[in-house]
């Protein structure tokens, strides 16, 4: 292969973003809800992703999680950062730049728990595509689970030929090599093709939105959304037939409300999907009621189904903390419009999370307390809460207090980073096993905080001091660029205040600080 990038765009780097789905505590607790029998995770794991982009959500995990942890993407850039990472968190992650085909010769692998994928199946070729399944045929475990998310049909039926439009227009008539350039010509030039009112538009009228829509994203995201060589857009069942060499089954998505067909789908919808036996045919239907556009699956090797008495038992067992100290309400969007928990099943599961000054728990001896909701109405709440992202399930103890220190060198790398970059804006919880989404002006109020100055005032000073020696300033929405030290510091007092009432106490409660 002459060209390492084998047609993926990577005149930008890839964004730094977290992903939840890709934690194998979030992975256990799905599978769970969904009534499989999950991997077990403990020190023995092993875990590995493939195209981890910056390598932000592999180095959480490995910080948080045990057992081992691997990885590749073959932007050495993003390697060497990866690394970085690792390093600085002692976790014993090992990350490469090797190709999918290169790994497949790879002699120092272990057999994997769990491999993962996010993003990267409709943006590489066939022929990794079959390298990715040849991986998971001769490195996952038997019972292992393959998270895999890409773009998929019926959804992305609009936006496909704009998509096609994008490239092509990249291709023969180039504006520069600068990434900001090509995208903005390309966007420009789709903008007044659809001013001149083709018949597609016309005969399509969702293509107008998704335009606009795509208007607004950031130009990196763009570059990579849709710029490369290669685009596959699946149909569900596409996927579900490339993955058997490697004796995968479906098992369920990672869309935790998808498991509530009442909460997104009509009544008409439940009942004529009820009449589908073959639960792959059943999926693939489902996605044109709901008119999917993006899948998160999940894939296991060995499905093994669970019996609901146990199934119940292992998510009642499982320890549980909120990740709000705001108020919740029973009633939230959903696909199909408003929906609502009842009252008296849902307050007293979000009351019993609050309880202890908010400390994890989980539900085995719920029942002697609220004996009115029954079992199986709390995994609901709880399904529906983490959903939400409203609640994160916990991995045990030991695990956590093993995670700790990790976690606590790698958020200091990325508090110190914060100084200078600012642009991973999440800290990793050794009780989650995840990810807690905080700014950079919040985690250098975190760095500060630690070194005893508690109040809004003594937190906005440092950090203005921090600001100062490097030549920064605040730019705020409604006055730009703020000039002077006092107008700094004013606001710096403002964002310190906000950190000690909403941030500060969502990461005590998820053990980061």
């Amino acid at each position: 292969m002459n060209d390492w990038t084998d047609g993926y765009f990577t005149s930008s780097t890839y964004t730094y973003g977290y992903y939840r789905e890709l934690n194998p505590v979030y992975q256990r607790f799905c599978l769970l809800a969904r009534g499989f029998r999950p991997p077990e995770i403990g020190p023995g794991s092993a875990h590995c992703e493939l195209g981890f982009g910056q390598g932000v959500s592999i180095n959480i995990h490995a910080a948080t999680s045990p057992g081992q942890y691997v990885g590749t993407d073959f932007n050495p850039s993003h390697a060497a950062q990866a690394n970085e990472m690792a390093t600085a968190a002692k976790s014993g992650g090992r990350f490469y730049d090797d190709s999918f085909e290169e790994m497949l010769d790879r002699s120092d692998l272990p057999q994997f728990d769990s491999i993962s994928l996010h993003g990267i199946w409709s943006w590489i070729s066939p022929e990794n595509q079959g390298h990715v399944v040849e991986f998971a045929r001769r490195f996952l475990k038997p019972g292992g689970v393959l998270y895999n998310s890409y773009n998929c049909f019926p959804g992305w039926a609009p936006a496909s030929p704009m998509r096609e439009l994008f490239v092509l227009y990249d291709k023969y008539a180039p504006s520069g090599a600068a990434t900001f350039q090509r995208v903005e010509a390309a966007l420009k030039f789709t903008e007044r093709m659809l001013a001149a009112h083709p018949r597609y538009a016309e005969s399509v009228p969702a293509v107008k939105d998704v335009f606009e829509k795509a208007r607004q994203r950031d130009h990196d995201y763009l570059a990579h959304e849709y710029f490369n060589r290669d685009w596959i857009c699946p149909y569900f069942t596409d996927v579900v037939e490339i993955l058997q060499p490697a004796k995968l089954d479906f098992a369920c998505t990672a869309f935790l409300m998808d498991f509530m067909d009442k909460l997104n789908l009509s009544q008409e919808a439940i009942d004529f999907l009820g009449t589908i036996e073959n639960p792959v045919m059943r999926e693939q239907a489902r996605d044109y009621f709901v008119n999917r556009q993006f899948r998160k699956d999940y894939f296991v090797r060995g499905l093994r189904p669970l019996p609901a008495g146990e199934r119940t038992q292992k998510l009642l067992e499982t320890r549980y903390v909120l990740t709000t100290t705001e108020d919740i309400s029973s009633s939230f969007k959903v696909m199909a419009g408003d929906a609502a928990f009842p009252d008296e099943i849902y307050q007293p599961v979000v009351e019993y999370l609050r309880s202890q000054d908010y400390a994890p728990k989980d539900f085995q001896d719920f029942g002697a307390v609220h004996p009115e909701v029954s079992p199986e109405n709390v995994v609901k709440t709880l399904i529906t809460l983490v959903s939400r992202n409203l609640v994160a399930p916990c991995q045990d103890v030991a695990a956590e207090k093993a995670a700790k220190p990790r976690c606590d060198a790698l958020n200091a790398f990325f508090c110190e980073r914060a100084k200078s970059a600012g642009e991973i804006p999440y800290l990793a919880s050794p009780l989650t096993g995840g990810a807690v989404e905080i700014g950079p002006h919040e985690q250098l109020f975190l760095a500060v905080y630690r070194q005893k100055k508690r109040n809004a005032a003594a937190l906005a000073q440092a950090v203005w001091d921090v600001f100062s020696r490097r030549g920064q300033k605040l730019v705020t929405p409604d006055r730009g660029k703020l000039e002077t030290p006092e107008e700094n510091i004013a606001e710096l007092t403002k964002l310190a205040g906000d950190f000690l009432q909403k941030n500060l106490p969502v990461l005590k409660m998820t053990h980061i600080f």
